[in-house]
């Protein structure tokens, strides 16, 4: 009654480590009982007529936390119960293991329609998680914060060094909100797979680039040194370029 009077959101989350006995006696340790017990408070609230409801399957394993939100979500829709739901894989630890982990828990729903928010955990400064979970975001597509780089890992038919160049176009074009690059090794697969990008970056032969703007060729055979800046000049050409300062401002 008082979250009704003040309009105040009640978030009901499961961790897998503190299921009650009653619950684990009934179903097990097991992600169906963490979707039951979210379920059944939800409809407790949903009977009392309180539906500010935000939903969380939290769990250290992933593949725990996939199943009993999916779970949970699938109970929900046969009620006709639509609630935000939370994603975060908890305890995720710290370093490239936990980016790893929060990363295919929460970008596993995020692809499949599944989540309104999500929180990773992770065992460093606050700050870190939000850059990762930017990062989630932007890789999922659903939200976007920067530029996006398409590049292949390279093979025999690559002649310039594919590494560095990626590393100077994203110093120069990582700020461009929206923005999909594709920088890629030969010509031969390079401009079909970067088809969708608004431009490519191509390696055409011993030093030397093409640059495209989506499928189309721009400029063929120009020197690696001149290509950046002229990249930079198709961008601008097209009102798509944005100086860093501007977008602080």
């Amino acid at each position: 009654e008082i979250c009704k009077k003040h309009n105040t959101a009640i978030r009901i989350g499961t961790n897998h480590g503190s299921l009650s006995e009653r619950v684990v006696s009934r179903y097990g340790n097991t992600p169906y009982a963490m979707a039951v017990s979210a379920y059944e408070f939800a409809k407790i609230c949903h009977s009392l007529g309180f539906d500010n409801l935000v939903l969380s399957q939290k769990s250290s394993n992933v593949k725990i936390m996939v199943a009993s939100t999916r779970m949970l979500c699938e109970m929900l829709d046969k009620e006709g119960l639509n609630y935000p739901i939370h994603l975060g894989v908890t305890e995720a630890g710290d370093g490239q293991d936990g980016r790893i982990k929060s990363a295919i828990g929460i970008g596993g729903m995020l692809a499949i329609g599944i989540g309104d928010t999500i929180r990773v955990s992770l065992t460093e400064k606050p700050e870190n998680e939000i850059l990762i979970a930017k990062d989630i975001l932007q890789a999922s597509g659903d939200r976007i914060y920067k530029a996006e780089f398409v590049s292949c890992p390279s093979c025999g038919r690559t002649k310039y060094n594919i590494e560095e160049a990626l590393a100077r176009v994203k110093a120069e074009c990582s700020h461009l909100v929206g923005v999909k690059i594709g920088v890629m090794g030969c010509i031969v697969n390079g401009p079909g797979e970067m088809a969708d990008a608004h431009y490519g970056y191509v390696g055409s032969g011993d030093n030397k680039v093409n640059l495209y703007r989506s499928k189309d060729l721009v400029h063929s055979n120009i020197d690696e040194d001149l290509a950046i800046e002229m990249l930079k000049e198709m961008i601008k050409e097209d009102g798509n370029w944005k100086d860093r300062l501007d977008i602080i401002k």
